[in-house]
């Protein structure tokens, strides 16, 4: 029966759930509907009563730790997507947080997760180490680093007018992902510039705590470490127009001592996850009920 697509996602997810419960942590459930856009970087569906569907539940679960301390939810989100073989407009995420702890605590979370389907070899890629062999552009001691990236990428490109962030996804698209070809690819040392949320790494001018997992050339986990200086990630974001009205909420409820502001957490997208794990090419065989959608 698991050779049905559909049965073996039901499946994949009923592990997840019982093995992130039996780390002690508690799924809670969060609003689908949104009162907020969302921002630049994240665009959401609109309804007609004025509300939008959420891109996913990463905020209003964050919300949540206040209340205990490991936690996650397994749930339906939405992007404006194109469907092509990666990307669907409606789709299942596994978004988790945890209180006071670190970066490789949640990478070896999700390794764990991963190689519960996943039986391939694993490697390390460092993305700052890969900019400084490339573009002789340091991360790590360059303040100046993201703008002479930018340069770079808009000559190579000859683009001037994308975002910073279109830009770099773009390279990370053409350059990075396809190195994870027929393996799976831990990816560490994330400029600034690809996740303003993120802590920076101490003794660095520009690289954050942020990982990727991405396997036969497709991103199935994205984690990272919160911004525990509230004001200085509040700065950033409004200097690239990506402060948007629920990171406002978290950040003033962190202000008030409402919310602790050392968290870290991590995404997977659950279809792309049973794409990879059997080998499949196309992740609309994973949408049940298709008939029904209007995707």
């Amino acid at each position: 029966m698991l050779n049905s697509p559909i049965l073996y996602k039901a499946a994949l997810i009923r592990r997840i759930r019982t093995f992130l419960d039996s780390k002690n942590f508690i799924e809670i459930m969060t609003p689908v509907m949104r009162r907020y856009a969302g921002d630049d970087s994240r665009p959401r569906l609109s309804l007609h009563n004025g509300s939008w569907l959420r891109e996913s539940s990463a905020f209003a679960l964050r919300f949540n730790i206040q209340f205990h301390d490991s936690i996650y939810e397994i749930g339906p989100s939405f992007r404006p997507d194109v469907v092509d073989n990666t990307h669907l407009p409606e789709f299942i995420m596994l978004d988790l947080y945890k209180k006071d702890s670190t970066l490789d605590e949640m990478l070896q979370l999700a390794k764990l997760i991963i190689e519960m389907f996943y039986k391939g070899t694993i490697s390390v890629f460092s993305f700052a180490e890969h900019l400084n062999q490339q573009f002789s552009i340091d991360f790590y001691k360059d303040p100046k680093a993201s703008s002479k990236l930018i340069n770079c990428l808009r000559k190579i490109y000859c683009d001037t007018v994308s975002p910073p962030l279109t830009l770099v996804d773009r390279y990370i698209v053409e350059n990075i992902e396809p190195l994870s070809q027929r393996c799976c690819m831990i990816v560490t040392d994330f400029p600034l510039l690809t996740e303003i949320r993120a802590k920076k790494r101490t003794e660095t001018t520009g690289v954050v705590e942020r990982f990727e997992i991405l396997i036969d050339g497709i991103e199935i986990v994205h984690g990272y470490t919160d911004e525990d200086n509230v004001e200085l990630f509040e700065s950033q974001a409004r200097e690239l127009n990506m402060f948007g009205d629920e990171d406002s909420v978290i950040c003033s409820m962190i202000k008030d001592n409402k919310l602790s502001s050392s968290s870290s957490g991590f995404a997977i997208g659950i279809e792309r996850l049973c794409q990879v794990a059997q080998g499949e090419k196309q992740i609309s065989i994973y949408s049940p009920s298709r008939p029904f959608s209007p995707f």
